[in-house]
């Protein structure tokens, strides 16, 4: 009996080569597209967001601008591609480099102490990552730690848990190149009428300072106003000796609701004043203005014989808070300098739940000192002024400068600071004062740039992951057959499939 033929059909062979060279051309095709797009350098921005690319209004704007403009990044470029983390940073910086009008120059400050000490000529306090934007001897200083902003929440055992991170850079970077190619200037306002330190002979000198971040000082009398002037980037109430009346409330109060900015400096008055009216904005703010003079009673944490000049602590901002100004004074502490606070009152937080509302963030930025880690100071309020009497406030720590913002009144910021005379003529160039004055400067800075590119209409960028939310066990095996199982069968059909063809005649 003749064997029976086993060999596959000639017409097979031929169809089997012919699959795998056409499968060997495709492989070839893909290996050849993707390293010429890798050279290209070409990325496709799929996020929700856009996270890693510039938006329409930033590319129409720059691609419009007719000035060259110097574009100062301090961060090692090369360092900064291997971090994920700061993928949208990375990728903005290098569109940002390839428009016409932007002279792009980005160094690690180590390596090029001229070029740092030239920025800081005009008049910045810079450190790594920091940006400086500038046009026609214009210039704007953009804060590394403004570029991202984390928002969290609280899990159910009480711990501080990252929710959303958002890259808010482009807002910035956008708003300081306009600011500086206009010559837009910002207004700062002195609020007047109420015994205040007047800015025209009393802070000259931080006049001049604001002058070379594009800022304006001028007075604001709102006694003959009924509102803010529009152009109010921020308003500053220097040492009053007096509350504010029910019309100037009533005006600061619309001027906060559409996003303003105030900085309240009060120096304690031994008067027999309530600044009731003032209290009611800081309430909304969450914080409470003390009737005090703090004073040192250990000696060697106060200068000699004068126990309200004395030594204070600055307040570091952790991984989980989403607003950091007192990062970049860590540089005037490492050089030997240490925060003096100078006849000064105290503000509490209110913690009442009723009051300290969701949307509000609050936060201290100087404190007295905790000597031993306790949570207690040797710093003590003495009652000063008010109209009724007040409590000596003993071993507690003292917050003497405070920061608040309210999303719900279109990112309105307040400052308070508990003395008014660190920034005028007498005392700002003191060294002693050399961070209370950064400080301010850092907080003018988040209250006003911050802000400054909403007419491009620039938000933050969140960044997102593609996420699959499985919420029951029944759904987890319908998800696993359907994503594992089905797969599996088809690819083991397939394979039964072909090996039956593969040994048919």
């Amino acid at each position: 009996m003749a064997q029976k033929e086993t060999a596959k059909p000639k017409k097979a062979r031929s169809f089997t080569a012919a699959a795998l060279i056409f499968g060997a051309i495709a492989l070839a095709i893909v290996v050849l597209i993707n390293l010429m797009v890798s050279r290209l350098n070409v990325i496709w921005d799929m996020t929700p967001t856009g996270i890693y690319k510039l938006t329409e209004p930033t590319r129409t704007y720059l691609s419009s601008v007719d000035k060259k403009v110097n574009f100062y990044f301090l961060f090692n470029m090369d360092l900064l591609s291997t971090d994920t983390e700061s993928m949208p940073l990375y990728n903005a910086m290098k569109e940002y480099s390839s428009f016409d009008c932007i002279d792009f120059h980005a160094f690690d400050p180590d390596d090029d102490p001229d070029k740092v000490k030239e920025l800081q000529d005009m008049g910045f306090s810079i450190s790594q990552g920091d940006i400086v934007i500038e046009c026609e001897g214009r210039s704007k200083h953009i804060a590394a730690n403004t570029m991202f902003e984390t928002h969290t929440n609280k899990s159910t055992d009480g711990n501080q848990t990252t929710s959303s991170v958002y890259f808010t850079g482009e807002n910035l970077i956008t708003g300081a190149i306009e600011a500086v190619v206009t010559g837009r200037e910002t207004k700062i306002y002195f609020l007047t009428g109420h015994s205040e330190k007047p800015v025209g002979t009393d802070y000259t000198s931080l006049k001049k300072s604001l002058s070379t971040r594009n800022y304006t000082a001028e007075p604001l009398d709102l006694s003959s106003s009924s509102s803010v002037p529009e152009d109010a980037a921020i308003i500053i109430v220097a040492a009053p000796k007096s509350d504010i009346s029910s019309t100037e409330l009533t005006a600061l109060n619309s001027y906060l609701d559409r996003g303003g900015n105030i900085c309240f400096w009060m120096s304690p008055n031994e008067d027999p004043v309530d600044y009731t009216n003032i209290e009611s904005i800081l309430k909304d703010f969450s914080i409470s203005l003390d009737y005090d003079r703090v004073s040192e009673t250990d000696p060697d944490l106060h200068v000699p014989n004068d126990p309200t000049s004395f030594r204070c602590s600055i307040v570091k901002a952790d991984q989980t808070d989403s607003i950091d100004l007192t990062s970049e004074l860590a540089q005037f502490v490492n050089q030997g300098s240490y925060p003096v606070m100078t006849n000064t009152r105290s503000f509490m937080e209110i913690y009442d739940e009723g009051e300290n509302k969701e949307h509000v963030t609050v936060g201290s930025l100087l404190q007295t000192i905790d000597r031993i880690g306790d949570n207690t100071s040797t710093a003590v309020g003495e009652p000063c002024g008010g109209a009724k009497p007040r409590d000596r406030i003993t071993n507690a720590i003292l917050d003497l400068a405070m920061f608040s913002t309210d999303s719900s009144r279109a990112g309105a910021k307040i400052m308070v600071m508990g003395n008014g005379e660190f920034m005028d003529d007498e005392n700002i160039y003191q060294a002693y004062n050399v961070i209370s004055v950064n400080l301010q400067l850092s907080v003018f800075s988040w209250m006003y740039d911050s802000d400054q590119a909403l007419d491009f209409g620039i938000g933050g960028k969140e960044r997102t992951f593609d996420e699959m939310h499985i919420d029951s066990a029944s759904k987890a095996k319908v998800t696993s057959v359907i994503f594992i199982a089905v797969p599996f069968a088809v690819g083991l059909i397939g394979g039964a499939v072909w090996l039956r063809r593969r040994y048919s005649e």
